[in-house]
């Protein structure tokens, strides 16, 4: 990028920097839940407004809002680059004494989604008004439900990214522990996939004077647990990663004394897709077989609600490169490992190459979940300047003719 258009990026986000911090507070005090964005999506929608560019689209699946931008410069080809925040909050009370504290009682911005969409309504207002500057276009995609549902499955199956398709993709979160500014990912699998499970066990119930005559649930749902226990060791490589966890167990029967209904719910978690198709096909079979030892009837309901998130090395490098360039060498620092974390955005990055990175929050603030966790203000002027030499070195990159 040259010298100039740097300059010109920085004094517009330096110009822009009170209104988007005043926008992520008042998002912050007014947290909605997954789904329930509608405040939100309607401020987001006001604020795109003020760009005539910006051509700012119906919504997909309710509370979305996903604008286009094309860039006025003559280009070859229509590439297209998709920058996306997310906008939920989490069902956690907040602990803080901020002036924009959450105003809605059992409900606070705890994962920092009042930055990530603020971050993103900067980079829109800062590259609506440099349009000239490059050709094809940005794609803004603020969404719904990240914590709870992965609504970007339905967001990307509703045709969101489909016109024009992204060529590349980006995606940043806030991040307590690393210096405020520093960026942190890795290439490759980044994130593990989640798949909730729901196993009802039918039996039969018998008063507690003839057990002969039950099919005990209890004794079938206990016996489920421990073998469901011994599925990493035995399924999945030692090479490879995953968690398969028990969230809630249930045994009940409304009509005798020995429960005749057994209901077990958790999660599974995985680095590879493959691991993922493996250790549900093994708890169904582990299922299926206590009805031959046991003669409890068992069903499976499975919820693959977030695939493993992979980030394109081309992608990962070009980020390295902005930000040491940028910021220097300390601001980039690589993730040892991946994270067993999970992630919506690996439906966009199924979509197309793309990076999911880290924004440094601070070495010294509350972690994401936290009843006192707080997007640092500070970190704003990262985000968005990021953003947009992103959008402006992919779409440079991808017409100068390189594949990502």
């Amino acid at each position: 990028m040259n010298a100039l258009l740097d300059r010109k990026i920085d004094s517009l986000v330096q110009e822009i920097l009170p209104e988007i911090r005043e926008i992520r507070h008042r998002i912050h005090a007014n947290p909605e839940l997954s789904g329930e964005e509608v405040e939100t999506n309607a401020l987001v929608r006001k604020f795109l407004s003020k760009f005539p560019a910006l051509q700012v689209l119906p919504p997909f699946i309710g509370t979305d809002c996903v604008a286009l931008l094309y860039g006025k410069k003559k280009g070859e080809k229509n590439f297209n680059v998709t920058l996306r925040a997310d906008m939920d909050a989490l069902p956690m009370q907040e602990d803080s004494t901020l002036e924009y504290v959450s105003r809605n009682p059992g409900k606070m911005h705890g994962c920092g989604h009042d930055g990530h969409t603020a971050c993103l309504l900067g980079a829109a207002s800062v590259l609506s008004r440099l349009a000239e500057e490059f050709s094809g276009s940005v794609r803004f995609v603020f969404q719904p439900g990240e914590e709870k549902g992965a609504l970007a499955r339905f967001l990307v199956g509703k045709g969101a990214l489909d016109d024009p398709p992204p060529n590349a993709v980006y995606a940043l979160h806030a991040h307590s522990t690393v210096p405020v500014g520093t960026v942190k990912t890795m290439a490759g699998t980044l994130m593990s996939g989640i798949t909730r499970y729901k196993i009802t066990l039918e039996g039969m119930s018998s008063i507690r004077s003839e057990p002969e005559k039950a099919v005990d649930a209890i004794a079938a749902t206990a016996s489920l647990i421990t073998q469901m226990n011994t599925l990493i060791g035995s399924k999945v490589s030692p090479l490879d990663s995953a968690i398969l966890d028990v969230a809630k167990v249930e045994a009940f029967n409304p009509a005798g004394d020995a429960p005749g209904t057994g209901v077990v719910i958790g999660s599974i978690r995985y680095l590879k897709n493959s691991t993922g198709e493996t250790l549900r096909n093994a708890v169904a079979a582990l299922v299926k077989g206590l009805e031959v030892s046991t003669g409890v009837k068992g069903d499976c309901e499975f919820e693959e609600l977030y695939r493993t998130s992979s980030n394109a090395e081309s992608c990962v490098e070009l980020l390295r490169r902005i930000t040491v360039e940028k910021y220097g060498e300390k601001m980039f620092q690589y993730m040892p490992t991946p994270s067993m974390g999970s992630e919506d955005f690996c439906y966009f990055l199924e979509k197309a190459p793309g990076a999911f990175f880290n924004l440094g929050g601070g070495v010294d603030r509350a972690y994401c979940h936290n009843p006192k966790f707080d997007f640092n203000d500070d970190s704003l002027v990262y985000g968005i300047t990021l953003f947009v030499h992103l959008a402006f070195e992919t779409l440079s990159e991808l017409e100068a003719g390189k594949k990502f």
